[in-house]
Order: C-alpha cells, then structure tokens, then sequence
C-alpha cells in the first residue's frame, strides 16, 4: 500500500510538473495537448461540380494574362475578341447544381463587360498601358467570381 501510494504521489508530482498548462515535454520538445476532433459523418464534403464554360474562359484568361505578366502582350491581342465571347457564354451559361446563381449573375456580366473592353482596346490598337489595366481588372474579377464558385 505504501508503493501505490508513493507512486500515486510521484505520478501526480510528474504531471504536475510537466503538464500544468495542458502541455507535456518529451526530451527538449512540447508537445500541446491533444486535439479533440468535432464529429464527422465519415463522408468527404462533395465537391462542386466543374462549370464547363468557367473551364474555357480561364483558359483563354490564362493564356493571355500570364504572357502579359512577362510583358508579352501577343498573346492578348490575338485571342481578345475570343475571351470576349467566352465570357459572353460564361455569362449566359446555367450553373450546375450547387453553385449561388443570384449572387454569381451580377459578376458574370461585369465580367462580360470588362472582357468586351479589353477586345475593344486591342481591336482600337490602344496602348499595353490601357491594355494591361483592362487585364489585370478581368483577371482579378475572375478570381472574384471563382472564389463565389467554391
């Protein structure tokens, strides 16, 4: 009785020692308190489902946005007017199940707008100055729109 005792004292005086503020030490490391996980149905959330005319905008997006950043601007020139249409079908398209149609609408058609100015500029020859703002604005309303589709 007397060992359980004294190793009841000890194991207590240990905890104590290492573990007063929920943390224990192993050799020279911490190691935080364990972390409690909420409850899970045990099924992945679903992802959405990919929105084809999403897919081919930034395709094209992607193609003369990233050469722009390297100060190319051919690509931009060539494929402007066919961005714009891609962003007129984007805009025009139905979005898959899952995804905020009503909040989405207002950006798909400023984006539709903004994808026409930049085929208006190039078609004008205006300059890469006017050219790469019109850009850089689609690009980051593009992103804007993306993170509504997550």
């Amino acid at each position: 009785m007397i060992r359980t005792k004294s190793f009841a004292t000890g194991f207590t005086a240990l905890v104590l020692a290492f573990g007063i503020s929920g943390q224990m030490s192993v050799g020279h490391t911490a190691v935080g308190p364990a972390v409690v996980q909420e409850p899970t149905t045990g099924v992945a959330p679903k992802p959405k489902a990919p929105w084809k005319a999403q897919e081919e905008f930034h395709s094209v997006l992607a193609g003369t946005f990233h050469p722009m950043e390297d100060g190319d601007l051919g690509p931009v020139r060539k494929r402007a007017a066919e961005m714009a249409r891609k962003a007129r079908l984007w805009a025009r398209s139905r979005p898959p199940k899952g995804y905020d149609a009503a909040a989405l609408r207002p950006l798909l058609t400023k984006l539709e707008r903004e994808a026409a100015e930049v085929a208006q500029l190039v078609a004008r020859q205006a300059s890469d100055e006017e050219i790469k703002v019109a850009l850089n604005k689609l690009h980051d309303r593009y992103h804007e729109i993306a993170g509504e589709c997550r």
